[in-house]
């Protein structure tokens, strides 16, 4: 059903396209050039230029460049970005022209933040469905856990974006998993995007320049995840003047710095976060305790002007949590270790060619890995002689990519923007390494191998084509092909994915948008952790056993604008079909004999999704905000689960409700506040207990026997439900303008009217009747939070 309607939406655009080709009269100039803050030289993305007695414009691409094709000899061009006073040029056109133009951020416009802003575009307008962007600038007004401002909970806010556990950090977007979110750092993916379990993510908002989140309707240029992408781009470094930002809270502080290298030419930013919970706790352990945590991150890129024509950039990111403990008696003491992170780093080349050529090259290589460590110590003494016995144990896991990738733009005319490129990544896998060693006085030490350090290889190729084409006043659509290629251990798939967008114009203030796509996913994630990000999370290659993932969705909607631009209100549905997706079986999972393969613990099965989303925003003015509410439906079936039968799976939420809120009350005071309800989460209870056998195995002994117990009997997969959530936070900002720069203080709340949420449920059995109930556990009452920013 949805190749049918895919087809038949590529036939409309085709034929449409094809007649349009003929009516439209060649350009005789092309205008083309770059805008910039005129304070920093920062690239301004999604600016807008429009010839208004021409009827025709265009918006600067993510690197700030634009090319636009006028057909007189003389044109006036208005130049504008939100944020920022508009410019207006009179250009007299004897040929082609560089126009490079600087925009300076304007007061009045800093007292609404837009929250939607498409390529210079509204929602109305822009092709593109599902697609939103959110300013750093409004990100770091919410309310935050701990006041932590947080990318990734931003975006939790938005309609058709679930979080999983409480206070985590991640994704499920139209029913997908938490593998199917592809998350881009300067165009480089990052796999773990969470520090403490999940609680916080790894993007430092003092870094980030740009968040653009997509649910539907991919452009071809994105692939390899089925349910959404998040594209962050980094702040590129003040190359006008030096500058500073330095923060501290209640659990972390950071610091961002940046300036020119070479005024005007070269630039550079450095910024830095860590916590500091572990050295606060220090003077409070016991002395044979040492118990600790933190995390840190380090962002830092640097960019360089060749010529008109040309730009390099280099970032870098690098994370890590660090935790664990060290404990002792007189003749016992016990290590525990456990660390993880992420490695990013990206080098860009930018090239105009000509005047309506873009290029950009890009090398990347991400990496992200996990070590566990425990080490158990006995000391004892016979006869004068001290005996040691010391067991080690050590986990490994991780995943690192080298990657290439060439993309170009191309506008012939002001009617079509074409994009096409390809890519190539190795990829390394390391699906869990787990060795032990016993080292005993007297003996040699003895090593075992319970999964060999052994690496999966993998390649993989994409090429992608791409073109938004507008076809009448009233008519316009993105047609596009992705073409992917796997090989691992002699195994090769491939896919061609077509991507098509419908936009069709009712009038100035609605639009009708419809879209539908084909993605493969050739990555799986084996996960049993509910939402909490855990060292037990494996990624792992589609393999000649377990094949990739495939996903189709089709999605159709309305926009409407209001209030002269004020309001923005979209409604969608959409429909989205999974395959090959696994799940862990029955009583497997990370534990067990860990000499199995991984490919025999999954099973294999597929999931549907569907729903509608409403978002509703308010742009402009001293208050800004919106309200998102979801209703959706998504489930899952696997052969050999829940006795082949379809059943909900765990983030599936009929409702989701959020709404968001800023005012600025006076001139230097800001107020903020978000409230959130969901459906109570889906959940997997016992329902009583049965008489069973239960086997049980030593590895080191090699035993196996069989006893009659009691276990307890589960009805049907996730049949029941968590109470509602719901939650409330508020967070208030005091602005002071210093001739030195500007401070700010900000107080707030989590969960203000401290709801007692549910993280999860434990069962309770009474001994006399045989009888479960369960004890509602929460972790988040009413939290405080306090932090005091400096910019200078």
């Amino acid at each position: 059903m949805l190749h049918a309607i895919l087809g038949m939406l590529l036939a409309i655009a085709l034929g449409a396209a094809s007649s349009v080709a003929a009516q439209e009269a060649p350009q005789r100039y092309t205008i083309s050039g770059n805008i910039e803050d005129a304070e920093s030289g920062e690239s301004l993305i999604g600016a807008t230029i429009w010839a208004p007695h021409q009827a025709n414009g265009t918006a600067t691409n993510r690197y700030g460049f634009y090319s636009m094709t006028v057909n007189a000899d003389t044109v006036t061009l208005v130049f504008s970005y939100v944020g920022y006073g508009s410019r207006a040029m009179f250009l007299t056109l004897d040929g082609d022209m560089r126009v490079n133009v600087e925009l300076t951020e304007s007061v009045v416009g800093l007292e609404g933040v837009e929250i939607v802003a498409t390529e210079g575009e509204s929602h109305v307008e822009q092709t593109q469905m599902s697609r939103i962007e959110l300013p750093v600038a409004q990100i770091q007004t919410l309310p935050a856990l701990l006041g932590e401002t947080d990318v990734l909970k931003a975006i939790q806010l938005l309609p058709g974006v679930q979080s999983g556990t409480e206070g985590t950090s991640g994704l499920y977007v139209r029913g997908g998993g938490p593998d199917q979110n592809l998350i881009l750092l300067d165009g480089t993916p990052v796999y773990n995007a969470s520090h403490l379990f999940g609680f916080m993510s790894v993007f430092n908002g003092d870094a980030i320049k740009k968040v653009e989140l997509f649910k539907a309707g991919f452009p071809a240029r994105y692939g390899g995840r089925l349910s959404s992408v998040i594209d962050l781009s980094m702040k590129e470094g003040n190359l006008k003047k030096f500058e500073g930002h330095a923060a501290i809270g209640i659990v972390s502080s950071r610091a961002t710095v940046e300036g020119p290298i070479i005024k005007d030419r070269a630039s550079f930013l450095i910024s830095g976060r860590r916590t500091y919970v572990d050295l606060l706790a220090r003077p409070f352990m016991n002395r044979n305790e040492k118990v600790g945590y933190y995390f840190y991150d380090l962002n830092a890129k640097a960019n360089y002007i060749l010529t008109d024509q040309d730009r390099i950039y280099v970032s870098v990111y690098q994370g890590r949590d660090k935790g664990g403990g060290e404990y002792g008696e007189e003749n016992w003491s016990s290590r525990d270790a456990l660390d993880w992170g992420n490695l990013t780093a990206t080098a860009r080349w930018n090239r105009i060619i000509g005047s309506n050529m873009f290029v950009n090259v890009l090398l990347g290589y991400t990496r992200y890995n996990i070590n566990v460590e425990s080490e158990v110590t006995d000391r004892a003494s016979y006869s004068g002689t001290t005996y040691v016995s010391k067991h080690r144990a050590n986990f490994r896991s991780g995943i690192r990519d080298g990657s290439a990738r060439v993309n170009f733009e191309y506008t012939p005319s002001s009617s079509h923007h074409i994009r096409f490129g390809a890519s190539a990544v190795a990829h390394e896998f390391q699906t869990g390494a787990l060795t032990e060693r016993l080292e005993e006085t007297g003996s040699a030490p003895t090593d075992t191998v319970y999964t060999p350090d052994s690496k999966i290889r993998a390649n993989e190729f994409s090429v992608y084509a791409e073109d938004d084409i507008r076809l009448s006043s009233r008519l316009k659509t993105n047609l596009g092909v992705h073409a992917s290629a796997f090989m691992v251990n002699g195994e090769r798939y491939a896919s061609v994915q077509p991507r098509v967008s419908l936009w069709f114009g009712l009038s100035s203030q609605t639009s009708l948008k419809a879209s539908a796509v084909a993605m493969q996913q050739y990555l799986h994630l084996l996960t049993t952790s509910n939402g909490i990000s855990l060292p037990t999370d494996l990624w792992v290659p589609a393999t000649e056993r377990i094949g990739p993932q495939q996903a189709q969705q089709v999605a159709i909607g309305v926009a409407h604008s209001m209030g002269q631009g004020q309001y923005e209100l979209s409604v969608e549905s959409f429909y989205k079909q999974m395959s090959r997706l696994i799940e862990y079986k029955d009583g497997a999972g990370f534990s067990g004999l860990a000499s199995e393969r991984w490919e025999d613990k999954v099973t294999t099965g597929r999931g549907w999704s569907y729903g509608v989303e409403l978002f509703l925003q308010k742009k402009t003015g001293r208050m800004t905000g919106w309200v998102g509410y979801t209703l959706s439906r998504s489930q899952r079936r696997f052969a050999e689960l829940n006795r082949g039968r379809a059943f909900p799976y765990t983030y599936d939420r009929r409702h989701d409700v959020s709404a968001v809120v800023s005012y600025r009350w006076r001139q230097h005071v800001e107020v903020s506040a978000t409230w959130v309800f969901g459906t109570g989460q889906a959940i997997w209870l016992p329902e009583g207990r049965v008489s069973g056998l239960r086997h049980t195995t030593g590895i080191e002994t090699r035993w196996s026997r069989a006893r009659r117990v009691a276990v307890r009997a589960y009805g049907a997969r996730n049949s029941s439900r968590m109470q509602p959530y719901h939650r409330l936070d508020i967070g208030v900002h005091f602005h002071r303008v210093r001739n030195w720069g500007k401070q700010t203080l900000t107080v707030g709340a989590y969960n203000a009217y401290n709801r007692k949420n549910p993280f999860f449920l434990i069962s309770v059995e009474d001994q006399s009747s045989g009888t479960l109930r369960f004890k509602k556990i929460t972790v988040f009452p009413v939290l405080p939070a306090i932090s005091y920013q400096i910019q200078f």
